[in-house]
């Protein structure tokens, strides 16, 4: 396996986003931490190329994105297809989402999750 080139930028900005992470994303963190959702290992705010993922599943290419107001804007979409579609081209799987359901309904968020953890592991 190629080792991954590190870009001190990428890394600053991805300890940075750790420190200050919202209430959604904490509480995501807190189902995908040491392994506790189906047994994988996620990473949190991984740099890939120049973007930073919320948590990904390096082993099954599976991004979770916790996706705050600034998404919900015209030109937040518009960056986000942008995005969603070179993380595609190098084999990621998105799933995507809203912030607020986080914290409505935690269990539906997790059976999410959980359903996209099984089809990464099918295909």
């Amino acid at each position: 396996m190629a080792k991954r080139r590190r870009n001190p930028e990428a890394t600053q900005f991805a300890r940075d986003q750790r420190k200050t992470a919202n209430e959604f994303a904490q509480a995501v963190w807190e189902m995908l931490r040491n392994r506790r959702c189906c047994g994988q290992k996620f990473r949190r705010e991984y740099s890939i190329e120049r973007y930073t993922a919320d948590f990904c599943c390096v082993a099954l290419k599976l991004i979770i994105e916790v996706d705050g107001k600034d998404h919900l804007t015209e030109s937040g979409a518009k960056r986000d297809q942008q995005r969603d579609k070179r993380l595609g081209e190098l084999g990621y799987n998105i799933l995507r989402i809203p912030g607020y359901e986080v914290l409505r309904n935690p269990q539906s968020v997790r059976a999410r999750i959980v359903q996209a953890i099984e089809a990464r592991q099918k295909s």
